[in-house]
């Protein structure tokens, strides 16, 4: 006789509550390190020493409540053998994250006096790496603490949190790779390791490695070393939270620049790549096709935008390369940072733009949107399907390079770019039906969100916020950055009746 429902779900609920109760006190942790971090803050540049040690103890209370918080969760799968197939590591990595976000938002709520649509707005923001804000005064806005965990949930979501949670905990074994599966940005292909414990630990190091490397860069560019750390934080994750209410290009600091334009680079790269380069050396980059697509398409963008601005007369050609360059790297890797305000630029170069939104970087990357693979399989299938309408009798796999790719990831990648638009226009319809917005900052806002990417344009432009949007279209948008971070099908199998039935 088959099992109730009821007791089916309660068995669900009870499996899956070790992993979330132990990522809470991960994340309780991380908010009272991010606390205690704000004293980096240098009183002599203007942050106050009494806000500081205020927010410190908010950050402290908001911990506390995090880690009350887990202590039922870990009673509940006490003494419960944790074995998660592939519908548990759904059920728990979307659990995860949505609490994540509504935990993430407490220091927000008590540090800042944020209404709770606004905290989660930024919370979600930056857990996924979107970059997308409600604050309409950053600076004075936020304190050394709150600037600190704020932009500590980029680096916290950019790798993602299930990806250091296998890798920090061990013991999960087939259960750790199928939750590690269900968070991976883009098509599997393969891993750096056979035990997914080895590749979840080989990947952290890589992320704090590069990521070291960026805060020691950012502070010899000129950065004191609390804007240098959070800045690393944002730009290794492709998050886009900046200090600044101008973001980077408030600085005005060309090797700043470039150092965030080479992190931004290396962060939208995949990171198995940087693993094998050690036993291969560089000639493992250029032989992945992937790569050079990624390599050609931010050269010839940043080339045609840069000819573009020459053409129109607007910068001479030095500021033309500057601004093209990280423009057009920091929109395609979903970074969002800014140091030009591009709604200015003609026609064309932000038609260019547009494009790069939908692309991301690589699979494996810390970048959102859709993956340049995923790109390049649908490029393929296109270009099959047009010659088997002269030849029908042709048999052509869809191969990438010379490896070919198996039906099965195909057919998730055209279900996928199915889903990201479905998501995007309905996400508009949405924003439109609720706020008086025109239609191409309901269209943008939906995409910069889906696509993790943060700024979009009309009223969302790289120069402008959320703040206006309602509390309604504010949850709509938070749970949008949601679906495009885990890749749609984690988040919205919950939602399909039969994924409740055995």
């Amino acid at each position: 006789m088959n099992e109730p429902a009821s007791g089916r779900h309660y068995a669900l609920a009870r499996m899956t509550a070790r992993p979330l109760g132990l990522l809470l006190l991960v994340l309780a942790a991380a908010i009272a390190a991010c606390g205690a971090m704000g004293f980096l803050a240098d009183p002599a540049l203007g942050w106050s020493e009494e806000r500081t040690a205020r927010d410190f103890e908010y950050m402290l209370h908001s911990a506390g409540i995090t880690a009350m918080a887990a202590i039922p969760f870990l009673l509940a799968s006490w003494r419960v053998p944790v074995r998660l197939g592939r519908r548990e590591a759904l059920f728990v990595v979307s659990t995860i994250w949505i609490a994540m976000g509504l935990f993430g938002a407490i220091p927000f709520v008590m540090g800042a006096k944020m209404s709770w649509a606004d905290a989660l707005f930024e919370a979600f923001s930056g857990l996924t790496t979107t970059g997308a804000t409600i604050l309409t005064d950053i600076e004075d806005r936020l304190s050394a603490p709150l600037h600190m965990w704020r932009m500590a949930t980029h680096w916290l979501g950019g790798l993602g949190i299930v990806v250091l949670f296998v890798a920090l905990m061990p013991g999960w074994g087939m259960g750790g790779k199928r939750l590690f599966q269900s968070e991976a940005a883009g098509p599997q292909t393969g891993g750096i390791s056979p035990r997914i414990r080895d590749t979840a630990k080989k990947l952290l190091l890589i992320y704090c490695s590069i990521t070291a490397v960026q805060v020691s860069a950012l502070w010899l560019a000129g950065l004191p070393l609390f804007d240098a750390v959070t800045h690393a934080f944002s730009t290794i994750a492709t998050g886009g939270f900046s200090l600044k209410n101008g973001s980077i290009g408030e600085y005005n600091n060309l090797a700043v620049e470039l150092t965030i334009l080479v992190g931004m680079l290396l962060a939208g790269t995949n990171f198995a790549l940087f693993h094998r380069f050690r036993s291969e050396g560089p000639k493992v980059f250029w032989s992945s096709p992937e790569f050079r697509v990624y390599v050609l398409l931010v050269s010839g963008a940043t080339l045609l935008i840069t000819s573009d601005m020459l053409f129109n007369a607007t910068h001479g050609l030095g500021d033309a390369l500057r601004y093209s360059s990280f423009q057009v790297v920091a929109i395609m890797t979903g970074t969002g940072f800014g140091t030009a305000d591009y709604e200015e630029w003609s026609t064309l170069s932000r038609s260019l733009l547009l494009i790069l939104y939908f692309c991301g970087g690589m699979a494996g990357s810390t970048t959102g949107s859709m993956k340049l693979i995923r790109i390049m399989i649908i490029v393929k299938v296109v270009v099959n399907e047009i010659r088997l309408g002269f030849r029908p009798t042709l048999v052509a796999p869809i191969r990438i390079g010379k490896t070919p790719i198996d039906e099965t990831i195909v057919r998730g990648t055209l279900a996928y770019a199915l889903i990201f638009m479905g998501t995007v226009m309905a996400g508009a319809l949405a924003i439109a039906s609720l706020d008086a917005v025109d239609l191409t900052t309901a269209i943008m806002a939906s995409l910069a969100c889906v696509a993790n990417v943060g700024p979009g344009m009309g009223a969302v432009g790289p120069t402008e916020n959320y703040a206006f949007f309602s509390d309604t279209s504010k949850i709509i948008l938070s749970f949008c950055m949601l679906l495009g971070r885990l890749e749609f099908f984690s988040l919205l199998s919950l939602f399909v009746p039969g994924f409740w039935r055995r």
